[in-house]
């Protein structure tokens, strides 16, 4: 992992030196200072994005619960801190979550709360990715076989997305029905049947907290929508400030899904550097804005994350969690919430 974290690092700043020479430092120096001080409401929204995360996490939960909303805004900020520092990504920054707020609630709870806010989560964003797409289509006249692909890619993603939540609606037994395919043999061992019994468990429990009337689940789809929302209110404030005219709804919303399509895709790679300078200018010079206000773009939504990223190695230093702490608590024993190493 170390070697992969240091050649997406490589590959990344290269982009990113690229990106930045294309666009003109001189330009995107220009639009940064045309923010000024309204940088501060950039970070201020990019912190209700993480409210509004945490209010979904809260609204999986079922019956009475201690998770307060500061408590969830602070657990999803330090989770979202070490998935931009690690390749894992969400391997390290759910559970990261659930053991946040393991003083409060057993991960026996949060960690299949997380598991079922991020089904809702992605399920948002493959719509927004599906919706950009259809909207993109028109502009593509010379490439419309490209556009007419990326449709089918896409809308592919939102059914299987689907099928998963309708299989956790039916309570359908996948763990089972997966080492039911495995060799006999596999089968007997004790490692696959200690495996199979904690993602039973889990299962069971995801099962269990996945909103089924209708209040939550209006509330949970809700809260991803205000995030996406938000994003997109992020993409205005910064363009109608540094751009010659402030975008419209639809440019807005194109801008937005470009993003998602970025931090889906590469995930892998930390903070999304370079890739998220080079495909935010590629979406700005296609809609007209220029590729240096799609860098300035970018490097401005990486220094509100770097501010964010900043107050989450507070949260988790008052914590001390740290990535080999959660790769090692990433299974749960009983309902405790003691992790089974």
């Amino acid at each position: 992992m170390p070697l992969m974290a240091i050649g997406a690092t490589l590959v990344g700043t290269a982009l990113f030196v690229f990106s930045v020479r294309q666009a003109g430092l001189a330009q995107i120096l220009d639009h940064v200072q045309r923010l000024g001080w309204a940088f501060q409401g950039i970070v201020v929204v990019a912190g209700l994005r993480f409210a509004a995360r945490g209010m979904a996490w809260r609204s999986c939960l079922e019956g009475t619960h201690r998770l307060s909303p500061w408590l969830a805004f602070r657990a999803v900020v330090a989770g979202d801190t070490l998935g931009n520092l690690t390749p894992l990504s969400i391997l390290v920054s759910e559970p990261a979550k659930a053991m946040f707020v393991r003083d409060a609630e057993p991960l026996s709870r949060t960690l299949p709360a997380v598991a079922v806010e991020n089904l809702f989560y992605t399920l948002s964003a493959a719509a927004v990715l599906a919706g950009g797409a259809a909207a993109l289509v028109p502009s593509l006249r010379s490439t419309e076989t490209w556009g007419v692909a990326g449709v089918a890619l896409v809308t592919t993603l939102i059914v299987l997305i689907s099928v998963a939540h309708t299989v956790i609606w039916r309570r359908v037994n996948t763990v089972a029905a997966v080492v039911r395919l495995a060799p006999r043999g596999w089968r007997s061992s004790a490692r696959l049947t200690r495996w199979t019994e904690r993602a039973q468990r889990l299962e069971g429990r995801v099962h269990a907290l996945y909103p089924r009337d209708l209040g939550r689940l209006v509330r949970v789809a809700g809260w991803e929508l205000v995030f996406h929302v938000l994003a997109m209110v992020e993409v205005y404030m910064v363009l109608s400030l540094i751009a010659n005219g402030a975008p419209n709804l639809v440019e807005v919303f194109l801008f937005e899904s470009g993003n998602r399509f970025i931090n889906v895709v590469f995930k892998v790679v930390p903070m999304r550097l370079g890739v998220d300078e080079a495909g935010t200018a590629v979406v700005a010079e296609l809609l007209g804005f220029g590729s240096a206000a799609g860098v300035t773009l970018a490097i401005i939504r990486k220094a509100r994350q770097v501010v964010w990223m900043a107050a989450g190695g507070v949260f988790l230093l008052g914590r001390g969690i740290s990535v080999n702490r959660v790769l090692g608590a990433s299974t749960v024993r009983d309902g405790d919430g003691r992790a089974d190493g």
